[in-house]
């Protein structure tokens, strides 16, 4: 792109990305954004091609920002975020094979942003000077010059006065917005370097054998210990692992509640398997890089590998069922939804840790693998509204699971057609609390139930002005979907002021 055309881009995008987010919030003018800007990325990076990656990573881009929508919740966003960010360099890059190396690349363009890869030269040859130079001199002339300002303010109250008259009518919002949208112009639209796409290019998928004939006896007398030490040790641990699935099998799977607060249970025994699951993939990877993958002798160490991640994938199974137990009788809460979706990409690495092994594939083949995964399992949690779930949910168990009301009158406002009970309504939610759990429900950090609905009228009084001054550039279905509900309800009109409510939410 020539140098005008791309300032008058850089400079109109900047001032669209303003307007579009300007004292507001995020809504439809992120969609707006996306919508627009990823068609210019594809027309500027011509003649375009798709392939697995791309169209993967296109559909889920197009896929989460529908969902910021209609879902509208912050790792929605988040996510959503995320994926155009990668996407910059999967457009710009088709050679692309791995979402981990376009999300480096993506990291690294946006960190050079301003600073240029190569020098250009005049026509007689001498270089030009370096824009990362110019820029720093710049801001260097810009300081001194502020320097200079604030000494002649305070040598002369007049000119003091005049230049605190242009400070304030500055809107420093407005300004610092504006050259954000440069920075989001120049990262998107900026011709990038290739340099990790070149390195990914001389990656392969499966291990090539490297033969050495110098020291072949003591190569080959290595091999044969280290297999020996994989064969001891992995026969070992899968004796210790069988006896404790065994015993998971037993007190966990076929789990009888006692009444306690499952801390050790779930908390600290959850991450604390999780991470020797993932100590267990190291020692596999380990063993078997180089050539020990060819080995002639190596078919025992690949049987108590196979047996081991078997055997590491029940755990986490397990693992799944503490999760379980814990919604069951606690809830459902963000924490336990996560521990689902980890779960299920520690699962993904696992298998690809048996397909390595069995098919001698690298470690690059596991990166791309995983980032992949990763990469959908992250979009498809970001495509539901996970706080309207937790809601109608929660409260449609409350005589069998425990409801606490300070994490329900945080969720999120699109939740609030679920959240909105009605005083004889959390009269029975509380009786079916003390009838079901186990412990006191009335502890002292515990909010009762009157809290609760105070807090809650609040918060639907709070909703409904913000969203009936909000401008269009704002609108989501999911704010649109809790606002009609409430109105059609009817509760809004019940809502009255009570000055023993500020003693109550103390």
């Amino acid at each position: 792109m020539k140098r005008l055309a791309y300032i008058f881009a850089a400079v109109t995008t900047a001032l669209a990305f303003t307007m579009l987010f300007f004292e507001k919030s995020i809504g439809l003018n992120l969609v707006i954004l996306e919508w627009v800007t990823i068609p210019i990325m594809i027309f500027l990076n011509r003649p375009f091609k798709f392939n697995k990656l791309t169209i993967t990573a296109l559909l889920i881009l197009l896929t989460t920002s529908l969902a910021v929508l209609y879902s509208h919740t912050n790792w929605t966003i988040f996510v959503n975020i995320l994926m155009f960010f990668t996407c910059n360099s999967i457009i710009v890059f088709k050679e692309y094979r791995s979402y981990m190396y376009a999300t480096f690349e993506s990291f690294r363009n946006a960190a050079l942003s301003f600073v240029p890869q190569v020098h250009k030269k005049h026509e007689d040859g001498e270089p030009k000077m370096k824009k990362s130079k110019i820029f720093w001199l710049t801001v260097l002339a810009f300081v001194i010059t502020m320097a200079f300002v604030i000494l002649y303010s305070l040598g002369s109250s007049k000119f003091g006065e005049w230049v605190s008259d242009i400070i304030e009518s500055l809107n420093f919002k407005f300004i610092l917005l504006f050259l954000f949208g440069l920075v989001f112009a120049n990262f998107a639209f900026r011709k990038k370097t290739e340099k990790l796409m070149t390195y990914e290019a001389g990656k392969d998928e499966t291990i090539v054998r490297k033969r050495k004939r110098i020291f072949h006896r003591g190569l080959t007398q290595t091999l044969k210990n280290r297999n020996f030490f994989g064969v001891m040790l992995l026969g070992m641990l899968n004796i210790v692992l069988l006896f404790f699935n065994i015993s998971d099998i037993r007190y966990v799977w076929f789990f009888s509640w006692d009444g306690s607060f499952l801390k050790e249970f779930v908390h600290e025994g959850t991450w604390i398997l999780t991470f020797a699951i993932l100590i267990s993939q190291m020692i596999t990877l380990l063993f078997f890089r180089e050539n020990l993958n060819f080995y002639s002798r190596n078919k025992l160490l690949k049987i108590l590998t196979m047996i081991w991640l078997a055997q590491n994938c029940i755990m986490t199974i397990s693992v799944g069922i503490r999760n379980f137990w814990y919604v069951k009788y606690f809830g459902l809460a963000f924490g336990r939804i996560i521990v689902f979706f980890f779960l299920v990409l520690v699962i993904v690495g696992l298998i690809s840790i048996m397909i390595k092994v069995s098919k001698c594939k690298t470690m690059y083949y596991l990166f791309k693998v995983n980032s992949y995964a990763f990469m959908v399992v992250i979009s498809l949690s970001a495509l539901v509204n996970w706080h309207v779930v937790i809601a109608d949910y929660n409260f449609a168990h409350s005589d069998s699971s425990f409801i606490e009301y300070s994490f329900m009158a945080r969720l999120d406002n699109s939740a609030l057609p679920y959240l909105v009970k009605s005083r004889a309504e959390l009269d029975v939610i509380d009786q079916q609390q003390q009838q079901a759990m186990k412990f006191d429900t009335h502890l002292d950090y515990f909010i009762t139930s009157k809290k609760y609905e105070i807090l809650i009228k609040m918060k639907a009084q709070e909703f409904v002005v913000d969203y009936e001054n909000m401008s269009f550039l704002e609108w989501n279905y999911a704010d649109e979907w809790a606002y009609r509900k409430l109105k059609n309800s009817g509760y809004l009109e019940t809502i009255g002021f009570d000055a023993d409510w500020f003693d109550l939410i103390r």
